[in-house]
């Protein structure tokens, strides 16, 4: 097998276990008569002279590093784990820009609660990852191509940035 092809089978691999992943926890929701929370996710916004660390999904999709919590993990924990999954990258965390909740209307989608923090890449090298390839995008060419849940975050970023800027 090719590394090409050991790609997509990772990625089909992915897609389905995902998949199968959600509609379990709306299953067992369903028959706790809908008392599970969401899940926490956490999204790391890294901005570095005016460009934007994002992660282009493998469907096309530009995004913000980030996954979802596991059992007993900090979210601060969350953020760089994902991060380096991801990206290849170790972060160093710094402030969180806010919190976006996410009510799923479909069966094989889950309802999520996610914190999004602002940090900075520290070290590793960069690498893809199943779930994309990490890139360097200009802030002029973010918004038109970020998934449209993720322009709020920048929107908040930008403003929580502009407010820190006013206080050095």
């Amino acid at each position: 097998m090719t590394g090409g092809q050991l790609y997509v089978l990772k990625r089909i691999l992915y897609r389905i276990l995902t998949k199968s992943a959600n509609i379990s926890f709306n299953i067992l929701n369903v028959v706790l008569a809908g008392n599970l929370p969401p899940l926490g996710s956490i999204s790391v916004v890294v901005e570095d002279k005016g460009r934007y660390l994002i992660l282009q999904r493998p469907e096309g999709g530009l995004v913000f590093p980030g996954g979802f919590m596991r059992w007993r993990e900090h979210p601060t924990q969350t953020a760089r784990r994902e991060f380096k999954e991801e990206t290849g990258l170790q972060l160093q965390l710094h402030h969180i820009i806010g919190y976006y909740s996410k009510v799923s209307t479909r069966f094989d989608r889950m309802s999520t609660l996610t914190l999004v923090y602002s940090g900075v890449v520290i070290g590793g090298e960069m690498r893809s990852s199943v779930e994309g390839q990490p890139r360097w995008i200009d802030e002029s060419d973010l918004r038109g191509r970020l998934d449209f849940q993720y322009v709020s975050i920048l929107d908040d970023f930008l403003a929580h940035r502009k407010r820190h800027q006013a206080k050095s």
